[in-house]
């Protein structure tokens, strides 16, 4: 019984962590598309006022 329980800590601490590294790594990875994306945008807005 205390062994179990003591693999069931294990696994779901294990679990845990691997989604919060996941977590982590996503919220990077939109931030920078989100950055890109209007970085993006204001060069468009550029080249079209210089286009006018």
């Amino acid at each position: 019984m205390p062994a179990s329980i003591l693999l069931l800590l294990f696994v779901s601490l294990t679990i845990l962590s691997i989604t919060t590294a996941y977590q982590s790594k996503y919220r990077t990875y939109d931030s920078l598309e989100l950055s890109n994306i209007n970085a993006t945008i204001k060069r468009i807005e550029i080249f079209n006022t210089i286009e006018q």
